[in-house]
């Protein structure tokens, strides 16, 4: 099998490829990483359809414009206990996300057309639609007949309902780790979201994954999504008619936050004291 992870970018010739295959290592199963050059989405396509069916993909993109199912009066606000006046021009996947503290960047409806500055989703719209013949995952009744939440476990077989997702590595980190890192671009942040990937088995035989760019491991952390799909240990948010976001854990959290910033002694002060009054 092939797990594949695509980060995309808003320049066309930069989307990040980067797959996982598993492997017996000395300590136990390893998930193998290989990096691929930055490409275009036919690139990035066609090295993806080259893996035929063993191909399990995640894309860091949404895979469809909003359906507007949470506008002002819907009944799904009701379900999910949305407030008045928040989340109208959300997808269901991305309100779940936002309230437990995991924002994403806002999809526009149907009919309107993308901005400057949404380019880049055309660009994972344009791989949704590059990769349909491996199939779009949703969630069957099954898994969604008996839910109020929209989300769960994505369970044993989640292949036959989809091979690719989409999915989000903010998010995924945060899963991974319990708690909103620091900012990817510290050192602290950095190391963290490496910690995460090793300590679920992610190897990097070329010099580690500290070698690895950004984007490289945002797309490590898409490929890692697109495993917990097919082994069956991920989860779902969203609504399937409108698409969901594929995570690396059943459920999530309530909320995930930063830790508290970790404690510091006082100094003593070598300020001279004021003369005092006679």
């Amino acid at each position: 099998m092939r797990y594949c992870g695509i980060d995309v970018s808003a320049k066309p010739g930069n989307q990040q490829l980067v797959t996982l295959h598993e492997r017996r290592g000395p300590d136990g199963p390893e998930l193998v990483a290989t990096f691929y050059v930055p490409g275009t989405v036919a690139d990035v396509a066609q090295t993806v359809r080259s893996f035929g069916r063993e191909a399990v993909v995640a894309i860091d993109a949404p895979s469809g414009p909003r359906l507007d199912l949470l506008a002002a009066g819907a009944p799904l606000r009701a379900t999910l206990g949305l407030p008045e006046g928040r989340y109208e021009t959300m997808r269901v996947c991305d309100a779940i996300l936002y309230r437990r503290r995991l924002p994403l960047y806002p999809v526009p409806a149907a009919d309107q057309a993308l901005t400057r500055w949404q380019g880049w989703m055309q660009h994972g719209f344009d791989l949704f639609a590059q990769l349909d013949e491996l199939d779009l995952f949703r969630p069957d009744a099954a898994l969604t007949a008996n839910t109020t939440t929209y989300e769960g476990p994505v369970g044993d077989g989640a292949l036959r309902l989809g091979r690719v997702a989409e999915t989000y590595p903010d998010a995924v980190f945060c899963a991974l780790l319990g708690h909103r890192p620091p900012a990817k671009r510290t050192p602290h942040g950095l190391q963290q979201r490496i910690a995460a990937l090793r300590l679920k088995g992610v190897v990097d035989d070329d010099g580690g994954l500290w070698q690895r760019t950004l984007d490289e491991l945002d797309a490590t952390a898409a490929a890692y999504a697109a495993y917990t799909l097919a082994s069956g240990h991920g989860g779902w948010v969203g609504d399937p008619r409108e698409g969901v976001i594929v995570l690396p854990v059943p459920y999530l959290e309530e909320r995930y936050v930063k830790p508290p910033a970790p404690r510091r002694a006082t100094l003593l002060s070598a300020s001279p004291r004021p003369p005092s009054s006679t």
